[in-house]
């Protein structure tokens, strides 16, 4: 298992100093214990907020990355487990059409263990969301490279993870669609580990945690000179819309 850092620590690994600016928070009012009125989720919300003193289970901003300007969207794992929401999916909304609207790549740093069970399927739709998004995103020309991180599981490996043009796992990481409670007690763990991604050519790079700035920031660079010309053709070999594996 490799180091579990927060949102924040991470963003200030990988990040030009002093580049970061959150982007403002989309704002959503709720029922009390959420859609579902399902019973102790305010509280819970609440545990967690003074846990890691974030509001919900993204942190969303610009910044530069080894000079390369991006959009990122740092999961907090320590918040519900990373999981995905309704207000979750409001963030990411807004950051890739922010992405778009600007003209910046994207770049997920995935912690996550999947959907928020106490908004039932309303959780499970945040995943179509995203997947739109980052179609949107694809078309627009624009890179997306995808960090993971431990865990990646669930909805965000299939969609934030797996759907990037760029796929680079953290050594150690946990990775894989189920989870390791929800997994057969036969399956294997080492097929749910970042090298295995690797050696199934569903991870591009593994990179450890002091490589990860230099390593992004050289993908930004090759990846953002073809897409400053995909205006016109998203699909065309400028483009960032393939994998570049």
């Amino acid at each position: 298992m490799s180091e579990r850092r927060s949102a924040r620590e991470l963003l200030a690994l990988v990040t030009d100093a002093g580049s970061f600016r959150e982007l403002p928070v989309p704002r959503r009012e709720s029922a009390p214990d959420g859609p579902l009125a399902w019973q102790g989720y305010d509280a819970s919300r609440a545990r967690a907020a003074g846990r890691t003193g974030e509001e919900e289970s993204v942190v969303c901003g610009t910044a530069e990355v080894d000079g390369s300007p991006a959009v990122l969207l740092a999961f907090e794992f320590g918040f519900l487990g990373g999981s995905l929401g309704e207000r979750t999916g409001d963030r990411l909304e807004a950051a890739y059409a922010h992405a778009r609207e600007h003209r910046l790549p994207v770049v997920p740093l995935i912690a996550t263990g999947g959907s928020r069970m106490q908004e039932g399927m309303l959780a499970l739709t945040q995943l179509q969301r995203v997947a739109r998004q980052s179609a949107l995103t694809r078309e627009a020309g624009l890179p997306q490279i995808a960090v993971l991180r431990d865990p990646t599981t669930g909805g965000g490996w299939a969609t934030l993870g797996a759907g990037a043009d760029v796929v680079l796992a953290l050594s150690g990481a946990q990775v894989g669609f189920a989870g390791s409670r929800v997994r057969p007690p036969d399956a294997d763990p080492a097929a749910y580990t970042s090298q295995a991604q690797l050696a199934a050519g569903s991870a591009d790079a593994v990179v450890r945690p002091e490589e990860l700035k230099p390593v992004l920031g050289l993908w930004l660079r090759l990846l953002s000179r073809g897409a400053a010309g995909a205006d016109a053709d998203p699909g065309s070999a400028g483009g960032a819309g393939a994998r570049a594996a």
